[in-house]
């Protein structure tokens, strides 16, 4: 060990075993802070440690990355990402802190199995009435699907909007599973139809302008992504997204303006 509580990228890569490239991808995201030599704190060291089982468990890179950004954002004040558990569950991301257990990636409360159909999830127990099954139940039962069964994960999601087109959960958890299977196309069309339903919803203009910038509309993105800001203007990634827009589109004043507050709320 360093000096402190340090550890050096060596010791990290020893330690951890992530590619050195995921480990930048991490810090430029903001979910670790490596000092001006290149070391980790203990707390890091978790994080890291934290990121290579989701990696492990097969969860796409962006989708790591994405859901510790957002785990990182929610915490108040002085608190550490290294002090929520964080874990995989199928193909999705949980973050668990003393508040209950929730989808790392949309935020969304994930309901423990008897609060929500305990019977219709024991595999050797009596199903409940079809008629119990809400939104909340099909979009729970897709987030448990992804990792196993992709199509029956969508089929989940499109079950849940269509019995509330308000749950911008499914749109952004489904949202974000096209475009992983590089169908961007069909996930903007989707946000499009979210925000006839939760056009209030920052998360949802932010994913859609993420899936714009893949489908090469960047002057698309930059509108959903100021959408997002309106909204909440604390989205510090959506200011970290148009920064890097702003700067390919040759708007120089503009693309400062918005790194700088990406910066100013990470310190916050």
């Amino acid at each position: 060990m360093a000096s402190g509580a340090d550890y050096s990228a060596r010791q990290v890569d020893k330690l951890v075993g992530l590619p050195r490239a995921f480990i930048r991808s991490l810090t430029d995201a903001g979910v670790v802070h490596p000092d001006s030599s290149g070391g980790f704190s203990l707390q890091d060291l978790i994080v890291l440690r934290t990121a290579k089982g989701l990696r492990d468990a097969r969860i796409p890179p962006r989708k790591i990355i994405q859901s510790l950004k957002n785990v990182r954002a929610t915490l108040p004040g002085p608190r550490h990402l290294a002090s929520v558990r964080v874990r995989a569950s199928g193909g999705t991301v949980e973050a668990a802190d003393g508040h209950g257990t929730h989808d790392a990636l949309s935020g969304q409360r994930l309901l423990a199995l008897d609060e929500s159909a305990p019977a219709e999830l024991a595999p050797d127990g009596p199903r409940a009435p079809r008629a119990a099954r809400g939104a909340a139940y099909w979009c729970q039962q897709a987030v448990r699907l992804e990792a196993s069964d992709a199509a029956a994960a969508e089929s989940a999601y499109r079950r849940a909007i269509d019995l509330d087109p308000c749950m911008s959960a499914a749109y952004v958890n489904l949202g974000a599973m096209l475009c992983e299977a590089k169908r961007c196309l069909e996930a903007v069309a989707l946000y499009d139809q979210a925000l006839e339903h939760c056009g209030q919803t920052p998360l949802v203009h932010f994913n859609r302008g993420a899936a714009l910038e893949d489908s090469g509309r960047p002057a698309l993105a930059v509108d959903a992504y100021r959408r997002a800001l309106e909204l909440d203007d604390t989205l510090a990634d959506a200011h970290y997204n148009l920064g890097v827009l702003m700067e390919r589109l040759g708007d120089t004043q503009a693309s400062l303006r918005h790194f700088s507050a990406y910066r100013r709320l990470h310190r916050e």
